[in-house]
């Protein structure tokens, strides 16, 4: 059976990447749930950075950032990963930005590098993203404080796959759990769910029921029957 388990943080995002688990980032206020709507309504394609403004933070040390990880992000690089993604997919890159565009320069520094060009650039608005740009056959890059630099914390620390969870729709929970599951599976994996923040209680109850349904979808999995239909033959 598959490991699975529920962190905190960018500490245990580190350290579940370090074993080299199957990562989701819950950050539902606002970025696992715009990446999950736009991933819903056609992206080709999802991937996180931390803006400019946490790796000052983490380079210069402030022990209370509630993300500090020494060395622990690489937004340049995950510029990189967008930029090959969507050259790869032939796909227009969209920007996703927490304060504005300059706080996302580094970011945009590894898409230049990779010769790719953003098409637009728009705010996080959670799932409304999609009321805002159509997401269909684009590759999205999440600079973000929060959920963006969990996921660069964890594919920084060697995650072989970083996604996002959310609950704005019960869908949308089964769709992230079979997603990681079948993952783990040709990994060889474990599964850790990020959740962003003690501080944040609607992460920790949106983290408990993603976990939830990955532990059903490994137990149907096993038993090959789906969790509610082996529910209804016993109770």
């Amino acid at each position: 059976m598959i490991p699975v388990k529920v962190t905190i943080g960018a500490l245990g995002a580190a350290e579940a990447a370090g074993s080299g688990d199957v990562v989701v980032i819950v950050d539902i206020v606002n970025t696992s749930s715009a990446a999950e709507v736009v991933r819903r309504e056609g992206a080709v394609g999802v991937v996180g950075a931390a803006p400019d403004s946490a790796y000052e933070a983490l380079e210069r040390g402030y022990a209370k950032y509630p993300f500090a990880v020494r060395e622990g992000v690489d937004p340049v690089e995950r510029g990189r990963e967008a930029a090959r993604l969507a050259s790869e997919e032939d796909a227009e890159l969209v920007l996703v930005v927490d304060g504005g565009e300059d706080n996302a320069s580094m970011a945009l520094k590894g898409v230049e590098e990779e010769g790719v060009e953003v098409s637009e650039t728009v705010p996080n608005a959670g799932p409304r993203v999609k009321d805002v740009v159509d997401p269909r056959g684009k590759v999205f890059l999440f600079v973000t404080a929060t959920g963006g630099t969990l996921y660069d914390v964890a594919r920084t620390h060697g995650a072989p796959y970083v996604t996002f969870g959310t609950v704005v729709r019960r869908s949308l929970i089964r769709e992230c759990a079979e997603r990681v599951v079948d993952r783990a599976e040709r990994e060889g994996s474990g599964i850790t769910v990020v959740v962003s923040s003690i501080f944040a209680p609607e992460d920790l109850d949106a983290g408990a029921r993603i976990f939830e349904e990955i532990c059903k979808v490994l137990t149907e999995r096993a038993c090959e029957v789906r969790f509610e239909d082996l529910v209804s033959r016993h109770f």
